[in-house]
C-alpha cells in the first residue's frame, strides 16, 4: 500500500508571496527528493481561498519524513529555508494518507 503526505499551506496574500514560495520550494523539493520523498504534484487554489497551496508527496511510511529531517544537516542549502518560508506562510496542515486498495 502506498503512503502519501499532503501539505496544505495558506500563504500570505499577494503574488510576491507565491513567487517567493515557489523559489523556496525548489530547495525543499531538492532536499526531500534526495531522501526518497517524491513530489507528485503541487497546486495553487484559483477558486476558493487565494494563495492556498497543496503539495502531494509519495513517502515510504509515516516515519519517512522524520528520517529525512534527521539527515537535514547534510544539506547546507537548507539553512535559510525556515526563515524564507516564515516570511510567506501563514499556516500549514499536513496529512499522512494511505492509498485505498481500489486505487492501486
Amino acid at each position: 500500500m502506498t503512503s502519501y503526505m499532503l501539505a496544505q499551506l495558506q500563504l500570505k496574500y499577494g503574488p510576491e508571496s507565491l513567487r517567493k514560495y515557489n523559489e523556496t520550494m525548489k530547495k525543499v523539493r531538492s532536499f526531500f527528493e534526495g531522501e526518497g520523498v517524491v513530489l507528485l504534484h503541487g497546486a495553487v487554489t484559483r477558486v476558493g481561498p487565494l494563495y492556498e497551496v497543496w503539495n502531494l508527496w509519495r513517502i515510504e511510511d509515516q516515519g519517512h519524513i522524520a528520517r529525512a529531517f534527521g539527515n537535514a544537516g547534510s544539506y547546507p542549502h537548507l539553512s535559510s529555508v525556515n526563515g524564507e518560508l516564515a516570511e510567506v506562510v501563514e499556516s500549514e496542515t499536513v496529512r499522512f494518507l494511505e492509498s485505498l486498495p481500489f486505487s492501486e
